[in-house]
């Protein structure tokens, strides 16, 4: 069911960012969306292979929640305190060269669409599905929880993912986008977190709440999108999936004398 759910967040993005572009001349179908795809595909059967072998084996739960009354107050508990910790775990990604390395390969995308999401390395995965793991597994006992309550919880984070990665153009002087844009994260937030100058502005690392940044100071959004993303050019990556894991730099261009 969750690929399925994510498979249709992604042709609908894919769809609104053709209607809507923030790149006008960005086609649909692209190389960056085939490559995407290829790798996350391989990622879904690592997570239903190994990720769900060790999820099984560590339902644990240390610390229990019958304190919260009902599935309501069960849904906003598990998502609030997920997505803060994937803000945490974000940042570090940025801001600790180990974690860099791997997720610079996220960040190697020079076109951005719903796909990009995709587009990561095997240790950035293991990471991200090791937080809800750990928290609704190891942590927290969730056995009582309502058995809708994490799948919609994760669907947030899947609708989010591939909404502030696509190409759709957002009106940042319209009425409701700046009431969306004090709380949720959008394309035109989260293209910053994308600019190639991201070593000089360095933020926006909040997943479906943006509030995050606001508190932390890590909201570096610029009144207009940026004009270029992905790396610098030292650190940009073969654009192939085996490249992508492999972390194999891409060559500089040769310039003639």
């Amino acid at each position: 069911m969750g690929a399925l759910f994510h498979g249709a967040m992604l042709g609908t993005f894919l769809i609104a960012g053709r209607l809507r572009p923030r790149v006008a001349d960005q086609p649909i179908l692209n190389r960056d969306l085939v490559m995407n795809v290829v790798n996350g595909l391989a990622l879904f059967g690592f997570r239903v292979t190994v990720i769900a072998a060790v999820a099984s084996s560590l339902e644990l739960g240390v610390v229990g929640t019958e304190w919260l009354p009902g599935p309501v107050a069960q849904a906003l508990f598990g998502f609030i305190l997920l997505d803060f910790s994937r803000y945490w775990l974000h940042y570090a990604g940025h801001r600790i060269p180990f974690l860099w390395q791997f997720h610079r390969v996220h960040h190697s995308a020079e076109v951005l669409d719903a796909s990009t999401g995709l587009r990561m390395h095997v240790a950035d995965f293991i990471q991200l599905g090791l937080v809800p793991i750990v928290l609704f597994g190891l942590v927290l006992d969730t056995s009582t929880w309502h058995p809708a309550v994490l799948p919609v919880v994760l669907s947030i984070g899947v609708f989010f993912d591939t909404f502030q990665h696509a190409n759709i153009r957002i009106n940042t002087r319209a009425r409701w986008f700046r009431v969306w844009n004090l709380v949720l994260n959008n394309p035109h937030f989260h293209s910053w977190h994308h600019t190639r100058d991201g070593h000089l502005r360095d933020g926006n690392y909040g997943n479906t709440l943006i509030i995050w940044d606001r508190f932390s100071g890590t909201d570096v959004t610029g009144p207009e999108p940026p004009a270029q993303y992905g790396v610098m050019e030292g650190e940009a990556l073969a654009n192939d999936p085996l490249g992508w894991q492999l972390l194999r730099t891409r060559p500089r261009p040769r310039i003639e004398s």
